[in-house]
C-alpha cells in the first residue's frame, strides 16, 4: 500500500518537534523499567540505546541532579531515582480515583441517558479520565484524554465557585474566560448569579451556552484536605426542566466520590467557606477565540 502524503509530512512534523534530551530521558526511564537487574552501567544503558557515552553520561548525571536516576559511587550504576516516587503517587492517585469513580459514572449515565464524565483539573484545562455512556443514539464522543478549558461551561462554574480564594484570583484574571462558549460572551453579572447559587446547591448548569441543543450538569469533586481536584458531568440532550434534576444527582454522586477520596462536605459546602470578593471578579475579557481543547 503507497505512503499516504499527509501521513509522511505527519511523521516530518513529529520528528522536527521533538527534544532529542528530553527523548533520550525518556526512553531511560523506560529502560529501567525492563530491565530485569533494576540497575545498570553507562556501557549498558548507552549499548542498548545507542547513546555515545558523553551523551548518555550528560542526560544521566543531569537526571540524577532531579531525582529521576541514582548513581550509586561505590559501584557506578545508575538505578531509578527517588523523585519518581511522588510522580508514581500522583498517577496511582488519579487510578485509584478513576476506579472508585466508575460505579456513580455508570449509575448517573444509566439514569439520566446522558454521557457521565470525570474529569481531573491540570492547569489550565480539566482532563477526562473516566466516562460511561447513556444513550448512545446521541452522538455525544467525548473520548478519555479529552481536554476542555477548565473555565468552560457547567464544569467551570462548578470548578471555580470552589476554588480558594488565591486560585479563585487567578484563573478569573486569564485573559480568556469560557463559561458561556466564546469568551467574547462572558457575562459577569450572570457569572457571579449561578456561581453563588453553585455554592448553595453544589452543582452549576449549561443550557446551550457551549453547544446548541447540548446541555450539561455539574458538581466539583473534591480531594481530602477539601481542595477541588475535578469535576462530574452529565452531558445530554435532557429538556431543560429536567436539569435541576439532574444536577442533584451528580452532586449527590461527586459528594459521595468526594467523600470516598478522604474529603469532609458537610465543611466543603458551608455557604460561608468558599463566599468570594464580588470586587475581585471585574474582568476585562476582550478575547474573541473559542474555547481551547
Amino acid at each position: 500500500m503507497p505512503v499516504q502524503k499527509d501521513s509522511v509530512m505527519e511523521n516530518k512534523r513529529n520528528i522536527r518537534t521533538r527534544v532529542p534530551a528530553v527523548e533520550h530521558a525518556a526512553r531511560i526511564l523506560r529502560y529501567f523499567t525492563t530491565h530485569d537487574a533494576g540497575s545498570a552501567n553507562l556501557t549498558e544503558i548507552c549499548q542498548a540505546l545507542g547513546l555515545y557515552k558523553s551523551r548518555g553520561h550528560a542526560i544521566l548525571k543531569t537526571m540524577a541532579e532531579y531525582g529521576l536516576i541514582e548513581r550509586d559511587e561505590a559501584t557506578k550504576r545508575y538505578s531509578l531515582g527517588p523523585a519518581l516516587v511522588p510522580l508514581s503517587r500522583k498517577f496511582l492517585k488519579h487510578l485509584d480515583i478513576r476506579e472508585k469513580a466508575l460505579p456513580f459514572l455508570e449509575t448517573l449515565a444509566h439514569e439520566t441517558g446522558g454521557t457521565a464524565l470525570l474529569g481531573i483539573t491540570s492547569e489550565e484545562h480539566l482532563i477526562v479520565i473516566a466516562k460511561r455512556d447513556g444513550d448512545t443514539r446521541l452522538g455525544i464522543t467525548i473520548e478519555i484524554g479529552h481536554r476542555f478549558h477548565v473555565t468552560a461551561g457547567a464544569h467551570g462554574k462548578a470548578i471555580v465557585s470552589f476554588l480558594s480564594d488565591e486560585m479563585y484570583k487567578k484563573i478569573m484574571k486569564g485573559k480568556s474566560l469560557y463559561f458561556y462558549g466564546n469568551a467574547e460572551n462572558y457575562d459577569q453579572e450572570r457569572l457571579l448569579k449561578e456561581m453563588e447559587a453553585c455554592r448553595k446547591n453544589g452543582y452549576a448548569l449549561d443550557i446551550g451556552d457551549l453547544q446548541s441543543g447540548i446541555h450539561a450538569a455539574a458538581a466539583p469533586v473534591f480531594a481530602g484536605k477539601g481542595n477541588t481536584t475535578g469535576a462530574m458531568i452529565v452531558i445530554g440532550t435532557f429538556p431543560k426542566k429536567k436539569a435541576p434534576a439532574i444536577g442533584k444527582k451528580v452532586r449527590e454522586a461527586a459528594g459521595k466520590l468526594s467523600t470516598a477520596m478522604g474529603a469532609s462536605m458537610p465543611d466543603i459546602f458551608n455557604p460561608n467557606t468558599f463566599a468570594k470578593d464580588q470586587n475581585s471578579t471585574t474582568i476585562k475579557n476582550n478575547s474573541n477565540s473559542g474555547p481551547k481543547s
